[in-house]
């Protein structure tokens, strides 16, 4: 009897680690191939309404310890394109030569907040090194996006860290803030550190 109820118990602790695994499979699973995340879709999105709200932009910018803080009003949809333009460079990993540039793995908890992340990371040297989008229960409700985006040329090299976060305002995710830092490196001369961190305040 008392064998028996030994293999019944080693049966079930088998059973739930069998669980366990395919749930943690689950939570933070690795994709083939990256799904096309339409960035320059999401930028328009975010400039029609932000321009429609007349909403306001306080910027504060660091470059070489030299400070610059401002609050203003787009003056309209061209203005918030200009501020936003460089985070169109993220549309870099949708493109045909970048494919199969990227591992990818969804599902993955961010130890940081409560939010699931999707994480592309370059598997080759490519401009945009990785790029995360983080959601809250759906990607229906993304809350942030981050990205390192490297560039070089035959004058410099630079590197950027950019980050959108976003709120929920009536049931949309709109943007709240965005920050871009990193440096430049000239072939000849100096490195140029920056920082720029804006702040967007709905009417």
């Amino acid at each position: 009897m008392f064998l028996s109820e030994i293999n019944c118990l080693k049966t079930s602790i088998t059973a739930f680690t069998v669980v366990l695994l395919i749930s943690s499979c689950e939570r933070a699973k690795p994709v083939s191939a990256p799904e096309v995340f339409n960035i320059d879709s999401l930028i328009q999105e975010q400039i029609k309404y932000l321009s429609n709200s007349q909403a306001s932009l306080r910027k504060q910018a660091e470059i070489n310890n030299e400070y610059q803080d401002t609050t203003f009003v787009p003056a309209d949809s061209a203005a918030w394109s200009k501020e936003l333009d460089i985070f169109s460079e993220i549309g870099r990993i949708n493109k045909p030569v970048n494919q199969g540039g990227y591992d990818v793995i969804d599902h993955q908890d961010d130890p940081a907040s409560n939010l699931t992340m999707r994480v592309y990371t370059a598997n080759r040297p490519l401009p945009i090194v990785y790029f995360k989008t983080f959601y809250l229960d759906t990607p229906l409700k993304l809350r942030k996006i981050e990205a390192e985006y490297r560039q070089e040329n035959s004058l410099s090299t630079s590197n950027r860290k950019l980050i959108m976060e976003f709120s929920d305002t009536y049931n949309k995710s709109i943007l709240s803030s965005y920050s871009i830092e990193g440096d430049q490196k000239m072939f000849i001369g100096d490195s140029v550190r920056f920082a720029i961190n804006c702040t967007i305040h709905l009417k």
